[in-house]
């Protein structure tokens, strides 16, 4: 499923125009966006838990010279699904 799709399916459930439930997805996404790039940990009960993890730098080396290089860390987006969610997709 796409955006696009989702937003079809949100609008038809809720007995709304299209254009609203896009403008209601494009809230929702804008504030986990705004809430991940602040740092925080955003928790929806019954579906999971997105937060940012951070990697540490680390040394890799490069495959064609093989000289070493340093790797800078980086934060990087997870989504942790909640047991309800893994519970109703494997029944």
């Amino acid at each position: 499923m796409n955006k696009k799709q989702l937003t079809q399916s949100m609008a038809n459930k809720m007995d709304i125009p299209q254009a609203q439930a896009k403008q209601q997805l494009e809230q929702i996404l804008a504030v986990i966006h705004q809430g991940l790039a602040e740092g925080e940990k955003i928790y929806i009960p019954q579906f999971g838990t997105f937060e940012l993890r951070f990697y540490l730098p680390k040394l890799g080396r490069n495959p064609q010279t093989g000289a070493t290089i340093e790797i800078d860390g980086f934060n990087q987006p997870s989504f942790k699904a909640s047991p309800a969610l893994k519970a109703l997709i494997n029944t």
